[in-house]
């Protein structure tokens, strides 16, 4: 059976915006209660109209970046 979403509030905007540096889309959905995709749209709704969101702060490097890395280092 689907799921369906409840309507977002302006609670969960300013969580939204305080917490998504920090915690994985997802994980925000679930403690709110929405969807990852209503999630997403906040972030993307709140960045067309000019609010510097960072972006995620626990972002992987890939291999390639890595080995470069390792060159540039000199291991």
């Amino acid at each position: 059976m689907k799921k369906r979403s409840r309507f977002v509030t302006i609670d969960d905007v300013k969580f939204v915006y305080e917490n998504y540096a920090k915690m994985r889309a997802s994980e925000i959905a679930e403690k709110l209660g929405i969807s990852k995709f209503q999630v997403n749209k906040i972030v993307n709704e709140l960045r067309k109209r000019g609010i510097n969101i960072p972006k995620k702060i626990g972002k992987k490097m890939n291999v390639y970046d890595q080995f470069v890395e390792m060159l540039k280092e000199g291991k």
